[in-house]
């Protein structure tokens, strides 16, 4: 996978502090094809692009911090992807037609990244590339490597080694790629791809016109509450939530200037008395914002995830109300315990619905001091949860046994039948 780099454009960014007034950056050079095939960058990129293309990303991230992720150009219906700030700004250094033209696009680009708020000092590297094998149009590379911490190189006997100041590393490149190719000869316009290794994720703050899918832990997050609000809509005969719809709120100030720059249309939501002078907070006016596919639980209003329109707790029984703030207290909880409140089937069930959109999803969870990794939709099938006495127990059903290099004398064990095990348990002094 050949790239042939059309322009590069390098500059060193120089962070003292979070506030913009301490940040400052400095434009090295703006190359074209001939003078990067010449110089030293060449050789420290040599092969990045074909590894930033080839770096596997899914729309639902496998985890939360996952460093790769795959984002989306927020576009309103009837809109085209022009009304996006963020792809104009992409879109201006992918078409320039000479250095010039290129070299204020990225300085438009670098300007935005430095108004977040985790930026740290490095290089900020913009690289319009194509890939001759498939397209005719360029790729667009934004990378960032932050300046690495104590590298010295060695000097002589006196003094050893030397620090090297500004160091920068091509291992820990964070990029952003647009367009996206999620297969060879593919391209999608509306969607881009971004790595980074670190926590800060002020890529995501860059890109406020960017969104992103919930990573997989999110969406079955999503479906469980979903569930749970299904379950209780059920037992207490509660009328359906309606879905919201609602105008798509702005990220903040500089993105409320990054919108008017680009001419992106702004509004202010109407209070309850419709005269506009309510929260005053800024909003993308065209259309209502994507319907939730899931609502959240009644009376769960401190969770993170779509919550159902107010219920009116006049006529609610003193029970739904106990078990509503239960599963309150259990869907916000770091450490959750078995809840014992519903029965295997209502789970099976649960668990299916699941499954059949991630059947690959794991069921991980500490029994005592064990801990087990298995497959939700084992499930049922092969891992089986009881209760004996005032304990519980897994029991996990396969065809046979493998083990590990280390040996042990468990593995020369002539294993019981079920019942003589049971038996034994029962038989067990309580603890």
């Amino acid at each position: 996978m050949d790239f042939s780099v059309e322009f590069l454009s390098f500059f060193v960014i120089h962070s003292e502090g979070s506030s913009e007034q301490n940040k400052r950056y400095r434009h090295f050079k703006t190359l074209d094809g001939e003078e990067y095939e010449r110089s030293e960058i060449k050789r420290f990129l040599d092969g990045e692009f074909a590894r930033i293309v080839k770096r596997k990303a899914e729309k639902h991230a496998p985890t939360e911090g996952c460093p790769t992720k795959i984002g989306t150009f927020v576009v309103e219906p009837g809109y085209e992807l022009g009304s996006n700030p963020n792809y104009n700004m992409i879109a201006r250094c992918r078409e320039a037609s000479d250095r010039e033209q290129y070299h204020n696009g990225c300085d438009d680009l670098l300007r935005a990244y430095i108004g977040t708020s985790s930026v740290r000092g490095g290089a900020f590297i913009v690289a319009r590339a194509v890939l001759p094998k498939y397209f005719d149009e360029p790729f667009l590379f934004i990378l960032k490597c932050d300046f690495e911490p104590k590298i010295a190189r060695i000097t002589d006997e006196h003094s050893l080694v030397g620090q090297v100041d500004m160091a920068i590393s091509a291992k820990s490149i964070k990029s952003i790629q647009y367009p996206h190719m999620p297969e060879e000869g593919m391209l999608e316009y509306g969607e881009l791809k971004i790595h980074q290794a670190s926590h800060a994720r002020y890529f995501e703050e860059f890109l406020a016109y960017v969104s992103y899918e919930q990573s997989v832990p999110e969406l079955v997050q999503s479906q469980v509450l979903g569930l749970v609000q299904e379950y209780m809509e059920q037992k207490y005969q509660l009328p359906p939530a309606p879905k919201a719809s609602a105008p798509v709120k702005i990220a903040d100030e500089r993105a409320i200037r990054m919108a008017e720059a680009a001419g992106v249309p702004i509004s202010v939501p109407m209070d309850a008395d419709g005269d506009g002078e309510g929260e005053n907070l800024p909003y993308m006016a065209a259309g209502p914002a994507p319907e939730p596919t899931l609502s959240g639980i009644p009376f769960l209003d401190d969770t993170p995830y779509p919550a159902a329109p107010e219920v009116s707790t006049a006529n609610a029984s003193p029970d739904m109300l106990q078990e509503a703030q239960a599963y309150e207290l259990w869907a916000n909880s770091d450490k959750r315990r078995l809840q014992e409140r519903w029965d295997h089937e209502m789970v099976v069930e649960a668990a299916q619905r699941i499954v059949e959109f991630q059947p690959e999803l794991d069921l991980k969870f500490h029994i005592g001091d064990t801990f087990v990794k298995t497959k939700l939709s084992d499930y049922g099938s092969k891992v089986h949860f009881a209760r004996l006495g005032n304990r519980y127990v897994v029991l996990l059903e396969g065809e046979d046994f493998k083990f590990d290099k280390d040996f042990s004398p468990v593995e020369l064990l002539q294993p019981e039948e079920l019942d003589q095990v049971v038996d034994r348990l029962k038989a067990k002094p309580e603890e």
